[in-house]
């Protein structure tokens, strides 16, 4: 069927639900008074209604079996909440006319820092590989909140996190490919993914927040300085009232009390500020794309003392530059590579005690 005949006079309410049912899967089949459809049994239960079913669109009149879609409807409201809880997921083929070849000697030693190692090419050739471009949107909430988007490209072979890559994306030719690409990716896999999106969003929005976490600094320690101001001049005002010579001694009692338990109020107090200016992030995928370009790999024979070892690098066509390898132990995108006996490649600090041989 094409949804562009019969259209009812809603055309956009008709238009987004014949998409939705078709990207979902169900079989449509237009008919005189609306369609006739079949859903999947997985969209049926999301939707919360039968798999076959007729749909009339843009009425609010009743009739039995029969769904009605129009806005405000409780099945559009559902089919809504179901298009906008997948991130959408774009699949593209890079293409390029010509890619780097030679040259990767000088190219490894100006990228990669090899501690106590020397190395050489030992074999080059071309290869595809995969990565993966999310857009996140974050939400920073204090006292104050602070939104904004980030873009964080992996490499889907080893996790390596490519920082600059997004920025050079507009200016190399894209294939588009349809299709449910959602299949690639395993339930481990997704994992795993969401596991390198957790560890470097983090440090990203930190980075974009950083004004922001210190105007909610600055305000927090105002806040405290003046807090202290306060009490201490409420500690002295207490203790000077003792020395009146018209206190009972009940009176006295229960003033020292009071100013016994000043510290206690006034650590509440602070609890209380720290609490408010604190910053809790909230990170939410947008929308996703998974390229799939050629590559070259370099086969990089590297020997630590007497030790060989060889390495895989890859060297990035849209950045012309090679990707960060990924540290053994905490899995950190890096170019500065240290060594422990037993050949383990890690960042500086796993070096210090071998997270992987321990």
């Amino acid at each position: 069927m094409n949804y562009n005949d019969q259209l009812s006079p809603d055309i956009e309410l008709e238009r987004f639900v014949y998409r939705f049912l078709e990207h979902n899967g169900a079989i449509t089949e237009k008919k005189q008074h609306g369609y006739d459809t079949l859903l999947p049994e997985n969209l049926a239960k999301l939707l919360e209604i039968p798999e076959d079913i007729h749909i009339k669109i843009g009425t609010n009149s009743e009739q039995k079996n029969v769904y009605q879609i129009h806005y405000g409807s409780y099945l559009l409201d559902r089919m809504i909440a179901v298009a906008t809880t997948n991130i959408p997921l774009l699949l593209c083929r890079l293409e390029f006319e010509y890619i780097k070849t030679q040259g990767f000697d000088k190219l490894a030693n100006e990228h990669f820092t090899f501690h106590g190692a020397i190395g050489t090419v030992e074999n080059v050739a071309k290869a595809n590989t995969e990565y993966l471009l999310l857009n996140c949107k974050f939400l920073a909430q204090s006292d104050e909140q602070k939104e904004g988007q980030i873009e964080l490209i992996f490499n889907l072979d080893n996790g390596a996190y490519i920082s600059n890559m997004a920025s050079f994306l507009d200016l190399v030719e894209k294939k588009f490919e349809s299709g449910k690409q959602t299949q690639e990716f395993a339930e481990n896999r997704i994992i795993k993914i969401m596991e390198w999106v957790q560890k470097k969003a983090k440090e990203v929005i930190d980075q974009e927040i950083s004004p922001f976490k210190e105007s909610m600094n600055r305000r927090f320690k105002r806040d405290i300085t003046n807090l202290e101001e306060y009490y201490e001049s409420l500690k002295k005002e207490m203790e000077k009232s003792l020395e009146s010579s018209r206190l009972l001694e009940e009176s006295i009692a229960d003033r020292k009390e009071k100013i016994a338990l000043l510290p206690v109020e006034m650590a509440r107090k602070k609890n209380d500020l720290y609490n408010k200016y604190s910053i809790k992030v909230k990170i939410t995928p947008s929308a996703a794309m998974h390229i799939k370009t050629p590559v070259m790999k370099v086969l990089y024979k590297i020997s630590v003392g007497k030790k060989p070892q060889t390495l895989s690098l890859i060297y990035n066509p849209v950045t012309k530059s090679f990707d960060p390898l990924v540290c053994r132990g905490c899995e950190k995108s890096i170019y500065s590579i240290y060594f422990c006996k037993n050949l383990h490649l890690l960042c500086k600090e796993c070096s210090k005690i071998c997270p992987v041989c321990k």
